[in-house]
């Protein structure tokens, strides 16, 4: 009988130990600490593993904590994504949109000032953004005789900023005169289109270069400069690349925290989980 006593009073001072924990956790979630409330229930179950029933509370209070984790998140996300709509509301009418339904499924924005119609004999640098926020540099040459150029250097005084060689070209011939259109697509420029924006109001200028061996390359137009439309439209588009990859951003975000959600609030439906904790475990 003593024996029996004995492990019965021990197995209540263990639960006694563990539940000082579970009050802690139980405190810290009603303020919103849910990260302090985490750390409690996880201390219950590696210092007091035989603390069943206490595990049992603290695994119903984790679930509890999960879920206001995720709905949290998806108040927050909620604000940002209103946020980031309101931006981009408010500017979208400085662009032009093209999509072809037949053909596209994400539309583009342009400044009309950069459109190619405009400009067919000019050698300059453009720029397109998709619905998600990709940004797309585009260098486009027109010439007596083909450059076959693959990549840019932009310079202001002596700040510079490379592209990665790209090989996204395309060369075509019209009335004797060459074209060449090199895209950097989806904001792999090596930092061109926020080196750009960042100097709008400074004098940048470009040259085109042509790769010719594995660690060499070397100029094949030297010395252009950009427009201040040019540069401005870019900035302008850049502007808008941030904004709409921010809300795509915060739209994967929230439906992450959806999922997760569900996940929990599935769990809290099942037993099985708290029911795991066997004494014999």
């Amino acid at each position: 009988m003593a024996i029996i006593a004995l492990a019965t009073s021990c197995k209540e001072n263990v639960e006694k130990q563990a539940s000082k924990h579970l009050d802690n956790a139980k405190e810290a979630f009603s303020i919103g600490n849910f990260n302090l409330a985490k750390q409690e229930i996880d201390s219950i179950r590696i210092l007091y593993p035989k603390a069943f029933e206490t595990r049992k509370q603290g695994i119903r209070l984790m679930q509890q904590v999960e879920e206001a984790e995720q709905l949290r998140a998806l108040e927050y996300e909620d604000s940002m994504i209103v946020a980031a709509t309101a931006a981009f509301e408010k500017i979208k009418g400085d662009y032009v949109f093209e999509k072809d339904e037949r053909y596209q499924d994400i539309g583009l924005y342009t400044i009309k000032s950069q459109a190619p119609t405009r400009n067919i004999d000019r050698t300059y640098i453009r720029a397109q953004v998709d619905e998600q926020g990709k940004m797309t540099l585009i260098s486009s040459y027109s010439g007596s005789s083909y450059l076959h150029h693959d990549w840019l250097k932009l310079s202001v005084d002596d700040k510079y900023v490379d592209t990665p060689v790209s090989n996204d070209r395309h060369e075509f011939k019209d009335l004797d005169v060459c074209y060449e259109r090199v895209s950097f697509i989806n904001g792999n420029d090596g930092g061109a289109a926020a080196f750009i924006s960042a100097n709008k109001d400074a004098d940048i200028r470009f040259t085109l270069y042509r790769q010719t061996g594995p660690d060499s390359s070397r100029p094949v137009y030297r010395n252009l400069k950009m427009t201040k439309d040019d540069r401005y439209a870019i900035a302008k588009l850049y502007d808008l690349s941030q904004i709409l990859l921010a809300l795509e951003e915060h739209k994967n975000l929230r439906a992450e925290a959806e999922r997760h959600l569900m996940f929990i609030r599935s769990k809290m439906k099942d037993d099985s989980t708290e029911n795991a904790v066997q004494e014999n475990d």
